[in-house]
């Protein structure tokens, strides 16, 4: 497991005529390069590619090898009960009918803790999960990615978030999950511990020092805090979006899920709030996540395990289910 800063590479300054010839009069130009600075560029972009390829590729088999001792750090911390009361979940106006479905995890690169359909079929195979907040502020921030507090130009994150068009659905939901891994630094230190003996793959080292990125910046992950800060702090996205590869976050998830866990709960990044990422397909015999109240004509209020099949997303998406 690496883990790398959010310090970004900039491209090479424009040199010789390209950066001295000033923009033509009227337009205004966002950046202006060199036929040698977008050749440096690619180069370096290539050299990221590769990076990050060799340290997934180069790493996943030495923790697949030390699996039996990856599973079993996490087998030691005691699983968490949890009474769920008026819990929300915020969901597109459109799945009003299915408020407890779990198809939309599955699109895309997935969510913060579980893989999706687009990532590189070549790492894991995607698998559900019901994302839900404590309460509604955590739930809505959450859903629309607004930090607490956050504001533009007067308005408030929630003002932001009301767009013309745009209509969705808050449910209150309780429940009842016996099997829930508390996802912090501590709970994490056992896995770190058997983390700290894979080492950085020697042709990882070597492309650092090409690109001159320090050590600190890209580091092997040894300790509880930086497994934790890692997945749930920083921004997950990067590596789905930009390489195909698994975030850390998801290959965390892997690892609890298959420990035989149900769900993960964590603090919200956007809040003080906890939230919880449920593994649908893993429920326990007597777990379920109900709707408070009514629901409308035909809509499966109530999630445990004799309607997870059908609220895994599968079906609505039209794709069979993987064979993990």
């Amino acid at each position: 497991m690496s883990g790398v800063s959010k310090k970004r590479l900039t491209p090479p300054q424009p040199r010789g005529a390209a950066a001295g010839t000033p923009p033509t009069k009227g337009i205004l130009e966002l950046d202006r390069f060199s036929e040698e600075s977008i050749e440096r560029w690619n180069e370096v972009s290539d050299d990221l590619d590769e990076l990050q390829n060799v340290l997934y590729f180069n790493l996943e088999p030495e923790r697949r090898r030390r699996r039996p001792d990856l599973l079993k750090a996490l087998q030691r911390i005691e699983p968490v009960s949890m009474q769920l009361e008026n819990w929300s979940r915020i969901v597109d106006y459109q799945w009003t009918l299915h408020p407890l479905s779990t198809a939309g995890s599955l699109t895309s690169m997935g969510g913060r803790y579980n893989p999706g359909i687009e990532l590189d079929g070549c790492t894991f195979a995607a698998w559900p999960a019901l994302y839900l907040g404590v309460d509604h502020a955590t739930a809505y921030r959450e859903k629309f990615q607004i930090e607490q507090g956050q504001k533009l130009e007067g308005l408030t994150g929630e003002e932001l978030a009301l767009n013309a068009g745009k209509s969705h659905t808050t449910v209150a939901l309780h429940g009842k999950l016996s099997r829930v891994f508390p996802f912090n630094a501590s709970t994490l230190g056992p896995l770190a511990k058997e983390f700290a003996k894979i080492k950085m793959p020697l042709r990882a080292a070597q492309i650092m020092k090409k690109l001159k990125i320090k050590p600190a910046d890209l580091r092997m992950l040894t300790t509880g805090k930086q497994l934790h800060d890692v997945a749930a702090v920083h921004n997950w996205r990067v590596l789905p979006i930009q390489f195909g590869l698994p975030a850390p976050s998801q290959i965390l998830a892997e690892l609890i899920r298959a420990a035989g866990f149900e769900a993960i709960s964590y603090q919200s990044s956007k809040s003080s709030g906890t939230c919880l990422a449920i593994f649908v397909d893993r429920l326990a015999q007597g777990s379920f996540i109900e709707v408070v109240g009514a629901v409308p004509l035909g809509a499966i209020a109530r999630l445990d395990v004799t309607t997870a099949d059908e609220l895994a997303g599968w079906m609505q998406l039209g794709l069979k289910p993987p064979s993990y």
